[in-house]
């Protein structure tokens, strides 16, 4: 979360200089492929075709600025107040220094245009289809999985209070940094019988848990993207998601899961108790999941390098 958002914008920005001062062997690079905007600083210090893949659309000044400042105290919710315009338009520059931006769903896409009339494209993120797949042909589903990085923007206590009001079993894999789980939710759902947290976990183990699930459960702010449910796809295993943001790209139709409007929480405790898995075709599902393979992704990015590679040349061109 940015707080002193001009101070870590000169340091990002000093970062990515001293990056192609340490990394000078990116003066041979054919293409240069930015996924932080503060990267793309780079390019006034060389001049390479360029393309920033653009997940965030500077989400904490921007569609996620009213949740942001609920969350700070009083003087650093007036800064916030204070420099955002400062901010907005200090993005908006970062953003024209590409040759283009990509993004990672339609709604990132959506979001650029309204804030910073930037016109992208997108290419979907891929999903491994080799690790995540179904580990059984039959599956026990015997309960809810719950998927990501713990932290307030994705909506876990919402998901344990509906939890909290059913007897369905809800279990919540995450971690607060790669390999460390949250004490704090760890003690939280100790005082369910029906909710347990198993922190983080391997790709194996975890394909494992969604196979077995009745449903993946996502419940994240105005998600950018979201691969949890496509992972659960790849794995035979439909989703319950909040009707927001990149789920509505993912999850598009009753065939692969539900979409809950608010009140979120009253309709996830509806959705889950009338949740019936046998209603899905695992192998649907899987079908979906292959829309978002690496080979599919790897073409749709070459199409864009070579994009970025004639805009680039057009623009020399014309100086």
């Amino acid at each position: 979360m940015v707080w002193a958002i001009d101070r870590t914008a000169m340091e990002l920005g000093i970062k990515a200089r001293r990056l192609m001062h340490n990394h000078p062997e990116l003066e041979n690079a054919e293409v240069l492929i930015f996924h932080c905007p503060f990267d793309c600083l780079m390019l006034e210090k060389v001049d390479k075709p360029s393309i920033l893949y653009e997940h965030l659309a500077a989400r904490p000044v921007t569609f996620m600025f009213d949740e942001v400042i609920k969350r700070v105290d009083p003087i650093k919710r007036l800064i916030l107040i204070h420099d955002r315009p400062y901010v907005l338009e200090k993005f908006k520059w970062l953003f024209s220094l590409p040759d283009i931006i990509v993004c990672n769903s339609k709604f990132i896409r959506q979001q650029m245009k309204e804030w910073f009339d930037v016109d992208a494209y997108v290419v979907y993120p891929p999903v491994n289809l080799k690790k995540f797949k179904p580990t059984t042909k039959n599956p026990k589903r015997t309960y809810f999985l719950s998927v990501q990085r713990v932290n307030w923007q994705k909506r876990i206590d919402l998901q344990i209070r509906a939890f909290a009001k059913t007897k369905e079993k809800l279990v919540i894999v995450g971690s607060i940094g790669e390999k460390v789980p949250n004490p704090d939710l760890k003690r939280l759902c100790s005082y369910y019988p029906n909710i347990e947290y198993v922190g983080p976990v391997s790709d194996r183990t975890l394909a494992k848990l969604y196979t077995n699930a009745k449903a993946v459960i996502q419940t994240g702010f105005y998600e950018d993207f979201g691969l949890v449910p496509v992972e659960g796809f790849a794995c035979g295993t439909p989703a319950i998601v909040v009707d927001e943001g990149g789920f509505r790209e993912t999850v598009h139709s009753p065939e692969l899961g539900i979409r809950i409007k608010p009140p979120y929480e009253e309709n996830l405790v509806k959705a889950v108790e009338s949740f019936n898995p046998e209603d899905y075709d695992s192998e649907r599902l899987r079908e979906e999941a292959e829309k978002y393979s690496l080979e599919r992704f790897k073409a749709e990015m070459e199409h864009y390098i070579d994009l970025a590679v004639k805009i680039h040349e057009g623009r020399k061109n014309k100086l």
